[in-house]
């Protein structure tokens, strides 16, 4: 066995999530390896000096997590690791759900909520560039990685530019696609910020995760070739299943 952290009664985190956070690091290190069983609960309460249900608590959170599987009458198992998803930010949205497929990952949306938003915010309307009074269309899908959870995607469109997208059935497959089929457009660049947000309780419920798993999120403007703007987006991914890549360049003399 390995050193195990005590729990610091005095710290404003909950004895669970701190046992929690310690059982992560043991796994992590390779205390128990994949597909191995890890210590008992009365094993753990006495370790951690702490009641079995505050270990149920912890072990529940690991659960959630993916990193753990609990077997009725057996005990609780490692979960093999995921492999994590690599978010290329030189890329489009539509070229990364193409690079996506090219690693192996299977991707798919559901279409969670699609509608016209009659007085579009601000923020939008400045992106879309939108005329005084101009109509948007909005689409709200969760984005399913290897038949799991893995980000929230929200979509707002110039209903002049791409009449009928909320209610095309092609979006529940790829955007990107549809917009190349049925409008001929495909976007030529984007601008986006990446921002960590805490996770609403509707977000939480929708990519089933734990209430403190950050949410990465990426705000972007996609463009045409002509300049008009095509779409503008907010995907939040689950901060534990995504991680980031971007290529720099020293500007030229």
């Amino acid at each position: 066995m390995r050193a195990v952290t005590a729990v610091d009664r005095s710290s404003p985190l909950p004895a669970y999530f701190q046992v929690a956070q310690d059982l992560r690091r043991r796994i992590a290190e390779g205390e128990w390896a994949t597909g191995e069983r890890i210590a008992p609960e009365v094993l753990l309460a006495r370790e951690y000096e702490v009641s079995r249900v505050t270990v149920r608590q912890a072990l529940a959170e690991l659960t959630k997590d993916d990193l753990v599987e609990p077997r009725r009458g057996s005990g609780t198992y490692v979960r093999p690791r995921q492999q994590p998803i690599v978010y290329d930010l030189n890329l489009t949205l539509g070229a990364y759900a193409s690079r996506l497929r090219e690693m192996g990952f299977t991707n798919r949306a559901e279409i969670l909520e699609s509608g016209l938003i009659e007085a579009p915010p601000e923020p939008q309307r400045q992106a879309l560039q939108l005329q005084p009074g101009a109509q948007v269309a909005y689409l709200l899908r969760r984005i399913i990685i290897n038949e799991e959870p893995a980000a929230i995607y929200r979509s707002w469109f110039d209903t002049a530019l791409v009449p009928g997208i909320e209610r095309s059935p092609g979006v529940a497959g790829s955007l990107s696609a549809t917009l190349e089929a049925e409008y001929g457009f495909t976007p030529a660049r984007s601008e986006l910020s990446l921002e960590v947000a805490r996770s609403t309780r509707d977000e939480t419920l929708l990519l089933g995760s734990s209430s403190d798993t950050p949410l990465l999120i990426i705000t972007s403007t996609s463009y045409l070739r002509d300049g008009r703007a095509l779409e503008y987006a907010q995907m939040a991914w689950l901060g534990d299943r995504v991680r980031f890549h971007v290529t720099s360049e020293a500007p030229r003399a």
